[in-house]
């Protein structure tokens, strides 16, 4: 940005006068240096034709940690991408904003794919990186009606088969699905749960995630579904599963 200086002319008399910036110049300037401010702190990277933006307005993560959430992105978007919803967004911002209270979550802002992640959780679990590899599925997923038409505990299980599957270093933030059913899990608990009980139905009805996850996105989701790709219901297939996921001390009585 050119720097104004003062200029100096000569009057009439032969005094020199300096004159300053003139006070629309300086309010102007005064505008865009804020800008210039916050364009340095945003990082911008383009892969495979996705182009990621990167803002830490506050400096809340130091340079590593950004290095390490902008390759967890691109190393597990790109595939999840390609395997679900080519369609999916080709411009993402991460946002990281201290204000932001809970874990981290995906939105549309402006147009544009935005995953806002709190500073304050990856200070206390440093590993747990693969945060981004959940979030980075919800903006393949794109699904209408999130709660409504896209039960949330479906989605979110979705989120956590594909972090289970995709994940760079899960078990670095100590993260893992659960390999046992305890009394108060159904299939609808979601998240981990819900994802556990998916990656045991893709097992047994290879092709389930991929119909559940096009099914959500065109609108079409019902639970008859299930028994459409697998040939049981969700009930029968819960059940199924529950006996093979048995804590060995009830097994044994």
């Amino acid at each position: 940005m050119p720097v104004l200086r003062p200029q100096t002319v000569r009057s009439p008399r032969g005094t020199r006068l300096a004159l300053r910036a003139a006070p629309l110049a300086g309010a102007l300037l005064a505008l865009l240096l804020p800008l210039a401010v916050q364009a340095a702190d945003d990082v911008r990277m383009v892969r495979d034709d996705v182009t990621l933006v990167y803002r830490d307005a506050s400096g809340a993560l130091d340079d590593a940690m950004r290095e390490h959430i902008v390759h967890t992105f691109f190393a597990t978007y790109l595939p999840q991408r390609a395997a679900f919803n080519p369609a999916a967004a080709t411009s993402v911002d991460i946002v990281i904003d201290p204000d932001y209270e809970g874990v981290a979550f995906v939105d549309n802002q402006d147009g544009r794919a935005t995953m806002t992640i709190n500073p304050a959780w990856l200070h206390d679990k440093p590993g747990d990186v693969d945060l981004v590899t959940h979030e980075a599925m919800h903006i393949v997923q794109a699904y209408p009606g999130y709660g409504d038409g896209a039960p949330v505990w479906l989605t979110e299980g979705i989120a956590d088969y594909v972090r289970d599957a995709y994940g760079l270093d899960n078990a670095a933030g100590g993260w893992a699905l659960p390999t046992t059913v305890e009394p108060e899990h159904r299939y609808d608990t979601g998240y981990r749960v819900s994802g556990a009980f998916l990656k045991w139905a893709e097992g047994e009805h290879p092709g389930l995630v991929a119909g559940l996850d096009d099914a959500l996105r065109r609108g079409r989701y019902t639970p008859a579904l299930w028994t459409t790709l697998t040939g049981h219901d969700i009930d029968t297939l819960w059940a199924t599963y529950a006996e093979t996921r048995t804590r060995p001390e009830e097994a044994t009585g």
